[in-house]
């Protein structure tokens, strides 16, 4: 689903140019990452996927095997859930792990939900528990049943910051997947797709660490 507005983050201080070409599901030519002027040094697609995305967007992780991809979704966005369960059934068999990565734009209560994600003792259970409840919540357009917490400030700062690099990375809403490809570049999937199409992506995505 789309955000409501293109994400300008002045608070950016990394490019990663040249490195963000065609994926195998990738539906747009060339990303152009962070929309910042010049000064900071270019990033490669090695120190993008293993140095910067580890360390500044906060995740959720399902699965401990198999090529990891970033997913960016929001608790109240329906294509976040079918994504959700297209991935599940790979992750329980140990041929992906995804870190999913939570915004909170789509409506009021998203900051409160995915709050309840992130302040969790457990966030891997509260996240799963959510997925096997929002489904009848999503179709019937009432979402008391849903969890709920107040975010904290650092939820706050987490959630903008995952949805600042996400409209850096040229998504304009969710699902939003990053991955990187097995010749090392980095690729995007703007929108869910298919649990068919996920297992066709899967041989071309990188197992190994530079």
């Amino acid at each position: 689903m789309r955000m409501n507005r293109w994400m300008n983050n002045q608070r950016a201080q990394w490019i990663l140019g040249g490195v963000l070409t065609f994926g195998f599901f990738l539906l747009t030519p060339n990303l152009a990452f962070a929309k910042t002027s010049g000064t900071a040094p270019k990033m490669t697609a090695s120190s993008f996927w293993n140095q910067f995305l580890p360390h500044h967007v906060t995740y959720i992780q399902d699965g401990h095997a198999g090529p990891i991809i970033y997913d960016f979704q929001d608790p109240n966005c329906p294509y976040c859930h079918v994504m959700y369960e297209h991935a599940a059934p790979l992750i329980r068999a140990g041929k992906l792990t995804v870190r999913y990565v939570p915004v909170a734009f789509l409506t009021p209560q998203s900051p409160a939900e995915a709050a309840a994600w992130l302040q969790s003792p457990h966030p891997l259970q509260a996240l799963k528990h959510f997925e096997t409840i929002v489904g009848p919540a999503l179709r019937s357009g009432s979402y008391r049943s849903l969890p709920k917490v107040t975010p904290t400030a650092a939820t706050r700062k987490n959630l903008r910051q995952n949805l600042d690099i996400m409209g850096e990375a040229g998504f304009e809403g969710t699902p939003a997947i990053l991955f990187r490809a097995k010749d090392g570049a980095i690729g995007r999937i703007p929108g869910a797709i298919s649990e068919a199409s996920l297992k066709k992506l899967l041989p071309h995505l990188w197992h190994g660490h530079d």
